[in-house]
């Protein structure tokens, strides 16, 4: 059995998922399988079902049910998922898989570069604010800061590595929300399960800015909305609940008057008919969460020679500088 599945979702054009197959190939490490997350066919002109994988979705033009039948597909137990239109490093996955030598992270953030543009961050994972806002963590910027840091959230779903229990436990990507969601619905259940997420910047990966697809008005607020309410936390309700307020009326100010408005709308409303289902998954996760044994600090494991006498905070900050 393979220690680490890489899982590349194809999506975007057939040139960039071939792309990131090459730079893959090219940088894999020994004991790993390589499988493709196809939600369209793909006709493999260069003959490599010997060396991947392909698997198609069950569920046409769904992304997030073709990236969860490729993981039931695998038994390893780390995966690490990879949109097309990334381009990988030697040695990217080393430091990564090394820090599941502690038991209590659940997915890792490699640091992704900005293709376009030399020396700039695409993102170090993701924030998401009480209000339903989700970000890129160091979008645009030479370097993180130790606010950067304290802000991750989780790894974003275009490269991110995970620890494949707790994927499952947490039950894996929700189909009902889109990718600029589902990795924060993810990395919400991980957190409300125990788990932590670690920034490891030796893991490193190119991205292009279309591996964060734009998404219809529609859809995004229909996900935005979706991924909320979801995820409503039990304390502290009145304030979320405030934020989201705000966050709604400056989305509808931005796009007054404009047929994007009315989507927006739509899609909002849309959402708002399905709150039994939200109410019944955040009782499921929560009974998961109790019923789930979290490691005692004597049972934990720290595998982490790169940062051996330093902190996260402190070792990130002082690696991590591409200016």
């Amino acid at each position: 059995m393979p220690r680490l599945a890489i899982v590349i979702s194809a999506v975007g054009s057939t040139e960039s998922l071939e792309g990131t197959l090459v730079s893959v190939l090219e940088n894999r490490p020994a004991d790993c399988e390589i499988l493709v997350a196809l939600n369209k066919p793909y006709s493999d002109p260069y003959d490599l079902q010997g060396e991947v994988r392909f698997v198609q979705s069950s569920a046409k033009g769904s992304s997030i049910q073709g990236i969860n039948e490729a993981l039931a597909a695998t038994r390893a137990p780390f995966v690490h998922l990879l949109a097309s239109g990334c381009q990988v490093t030697e040695g990217w996955t080393n430091e990564a898989v090394s820090r599941f030598g502690d038991r209590q992270i659940g997915s890792v953030a490699p640091l992704v570069l900005d293709a376009e543009h030399d020396g700039r961050i695409f993102s170090a994972g993701f924030g998401y604010r009480r209000g339903g806002e989700r970000y890129l963590v160091g979008h645009g910027q030479a370097q993180l800061t130790p606010g950067d840091q304290t802000s991750i959230l989780g790894a974003c779903g275009f490269a991110a590595f995970y620890r494949r229990a707790a994927v499952d436990l947490a039950g894996g990507l929700s189909p009902q929300l889109g990718r600029q969601q589902a990795d924060v619905d993810l990395a919400l259940a991980l957190r409300t399960l125990g788990f932590g997420v670690a920034l490891e910047p030796q893991s490193r990966i190119y991205a292009a800015a279309d591996v964060e697809r734009r998404q219809s008005a529609l859809s995004q607020s229909l996900y935005d909305e979706r991924l909320f309410w979801r995820n409503l936390p039990s304390t502290g309700r009145i304030g979320a609940l405030a934020a989201h307020a705000g966050v709604v009326a400056a989305e509808l100010v931005r796009s007054f008057a404009r047929p994007r408005m009315f989507a927006q709308l739509v899609g909002r409303a849309l959402a708002c008919c399905q709150f039994g289902n939200y109410a019944r998954d955040r009782r499921v996760l929560g009974s998961s969460s109790q019923r789930f044994a979290r490691p005692t600090a004597h049972e934990r494991l720290r595998v982490d020679r790169a940062h051996s006498g330093q902190s996260l905070a402190e070792s990130t900050q002082s690696r991590v500088h591409l200016s």
